[in-house]
């Protein structure tokens, strides 16, 4: 158990509790390293915005610009079409925080926030609200009830469909969470299990355990390099499926 403690740190929730006045308030390592993330990302940007003047300020601008552009010509607008424009900062700041959050298991004592349900059922719901006031904003209420019948329904197949449609968007806002949180839990389980192969087999004859070494040690270092790029692709992929699904609700059928 202490071996696993130790291996999978960047994984485990612990909740360390605070109390107030009678009033108790979880504070666990998840929203620890979630505020971390959000402060860096503020503190960051806010630099970036205001450090045009010198090299490293205009270099950085430059590469702000160009995300920002490749959020909104490779994501928002071919999904959302010109309608996404107002959305954009959301995107921006989604796909970023997502990414850092990922990122943030593979430093020394922090924390995947993001191989925990609650974190990426928060980060749905909020997507959740953008599909929803997508579809609002642009049909208004009856309009944006309409779009769950596809048109030239019959009458009769209506009480059918239409709860059928309603909970197809509930369902693809569930995808977007436990799509998230499996990824990221089940690359992080796989570290673990290729590092605990060393010591069970170590168990068995040490010398056993010292040959698993290094081919053990070769998988975690491939895994570790495939989980970084799973961590950028994960926050494409949430980022993109939230732009379709709004699109769908501005775009009907």
């Amino acid at each position: 158990m202490d071996v696993a403690e130790i291996i999978a740190h960047h994984i485990l929730d612990h909740n360390w509790g605070l109390s107030l006045g009678g009033f108790s308030l979880p504070i666990t390592t998840h929203s620890v390293t979630l505020l971390a993330v959000s402060l860096f990302l503020l503190s960051t940007l806010a630099w970036i915005s205001h450090a045009r003047t010198s090299r490293a300020g205009r270099l950085l601008t430059t590469l702000a610009e160009e995300y920002i552009t490749f959020i909104r010509d490779s994501l928002v607008l071919p999904n959302m079409g010109t309608e996404g424009r107002g959305f954009l900062p959301y995107f921006c700041t989604l796909f970023l925080f997502i990414l850092f959050t990922n990122l943030a298991g593979m430093i020394p004592e922090m924390k995947t926030a993001t191989s925990n349900i609650s974190v990426t059922a928060a980060l749905a719901l909020c997507s959740g609200g953008v599909i929803l006031y997508s579809g609002l904003r642009y049909h208004g209420v009856i309009g944006f009830l309409k779009g769950f019948v596809p048109s030239g329904t019959p009458v009769w197949l209506v009480p059918l469909i239409f709860p059928l449609e309603v909970i197809s968007t509930v369902i693809k806002v569930c995808v977007l969470a436990i799509r998230l949180f499996a990824n990221m839990l089940s690359g992080h389980m796989v570290l673990l299990c290729l590092l605990l192969i060393i010591f069970i087999v170590g168990k068995m004859h040490i010398a056993a355990g010292v040959g698993a070494l290094v081919p053990a040690m070769g998988l975690e270092i491939f895994m570790t390099c495939l989980e970084l790029l799973v961590a950028f692709l994960q926050a494409y992929v949430f980022t993109l499926l939230t732009a379709i699904f709004a699109g769908s609700v501005i775009h009907t059928h």
